[in-house]
């Protein structure tokens, strides 16, 4: 009996989100350098480093794939990879405890865990693209989200338990630890796929990462909708990566202990949970081009939301603008990998993937910018341009088109 090859990405998406939250860019991986001794700025080049590093090198990566007909070996080889990079952070930290020297274990383990992210990311869109019909897309990454949200609710309370329960850096040790025998465990589904070959008649790809990198530029000016969705990524970039920075304010404006980082994870996830509802409802009437317009106006609000209520209110109300935070996470997944897969032709889904990695330079560059300008502008400067920013890309996405559910307009 074959296999529905969307219950292999949702066993995926569950063990993912449970490895998600417990190396979580915006609460807990900020939380541990700040802990160890680290500054904004080290913040900064982490989450550069685990959210622009994929991005940037996707294009050398799928120069090298698209011409590769089984596309599902190389995706294990890389979630492999990134399992012993966890286990590596893991070790490190316990062999370093609290000196300052886990900051550079920590920076070289993720350095190698977001590489390996790029490169099984490019195998992921295609085989996603290629499995996944298009008149079932849209519920399938509405359904994907909703079950990475429930593996991210269990693992949030786990995390909050492990980082309340043991003392700094123990909870942390344990947190790598365990992502990595979870993201081991998310595997499973895939080595139950059965990738079919291409049909016959299929001219395969030839070149390689240099003959990627010669397509990009005609790629970009033929395909309009490749170009929308590349400028709406890089002017979203600043509101997205700089929400780390709301932990940073939260630290340095309010006492905080391990057991508030949980917290706060959780509430995220509970915020990504509601937003869920949300998304399946805005996807049926607009599409991905709405999820998108509404996640600006969520970033828009939380940097000035944030700023009023650190220097006027308690702790706890501070905390519940990780409800905003959980949404903004859900709906850039659901929007951008959708929107992504959505507009990419069958047969160049990888080097679509690839090209929008290479010239989403603001997801890359931007955490390094923020963490910098932090120290030097403060945060109501940065946080106030982020907002305005988030604001202005509302009127480049009214001219992205990337549905077939409903009618563009």
């Amino acid at each position: 009996m074959r296999v529905d090859p969307r219950h292999a990405f949702y066993w995926h998406a569950f063990f993912l989100a449970v490895t998600t939250s417990f190396t979580e860019v915006n609460t807990v991986m900020p939380a541990l350098i700040l802990e160890a001794g680290g500054t904004e700025v080290a913040v900064g080049v982490l989450t550069a480093i685990m959210l622009g590093l994929p991005l940037i090198t996707q294009l050398v990566f799928a120069g090298f794939l698209h011409t590769r007909e089984r596309k599902k070996p190389y995706l294990l080889l890389a979630i492999n990879l990134r399992v012993l990079a966890l286990g590596a952070a893991a070790v490190g930290i316990a062999l370093y405890g609290t000196r300052t020297m886990i900051i550079p274990i920590v920076f070289a383990a993720m350095t190698v865990f977001a590489l390996s992210g790029a490169f099984a990311g490019v195998s992921y869109t295609e085989l996603v693209g290629n499995l996944v019909r298009t008149a079932n897309r849209r519920a399938f990454f509405v359904r994907r989200q909703v079950i990475t949200t429930l593996g991210l609710l269990a693992s949030a309370i786990a995390t909050r338990f492990l980082l309340g329960a043991a003392a700094f850096p123990d909870g942390y040790v344990l947190l790598f630890a365990m992502a990595a025998a979870f993201l081991f465990v998310a595997t499973g589904g895939f080595w139950a796929l059965r990738e079919p070959p291409l049909p016959e008649g299929t001219v395969r790809p030839t070149g390689g990462v240099v003959a990627a990198i010669r397509q990009a530029p005609a790629m970009l000016r033929a395909d309009q909708n490749l170009r929308s969705l590349i400028l709406v990524a890089n002017l979203v970039a600043l509101g997205f990566t700089s929400i780390p920075l709301v932990t940073a304010l939260a630290h340095r404006s309010f006492e905080l202990d391990s057991a508030t980082v949980g917290t706060f994870v959780l509430i995220q996830i509970g915020g990504m949970l509601a937003a869920n509802v949300v998304w399946n409802r805005l996807v049926r009437r607009g599409g991905f081009r709405l999820v998108l317009q509404v996640e600006l106006v969520l970033i828009a609000a939380l940097f000035p939301l944030a700023l009023l209520v650190a220097a006027v209110a308690p702790l706890w109300t501070y905390a519940l603008l990780y409800l905003v935070t959980g949404a903004i996470i859900s709906g850039q997944k659901v929007a951008i990998e959708g929107a992504l897969v959505q507009i990419s032709p069958d047969g160049k889904r990888a080097l679509y993937a690839g090209v929008f990695g290479a010239a989403n330079l603001g997801a890359a560059f931007m955490p390094l910018l923020t963490g910098v300008l932090v120290g030097v502008l403060g945060f109501p400067a940065v946080f106030l341009g982020a907002a305005a920013v988030a604001l202005v890309a509302l009127v480049p996405v009214r001219t992205l088109a990337c549905g077939e559910w409903f009618r563009e307009v």
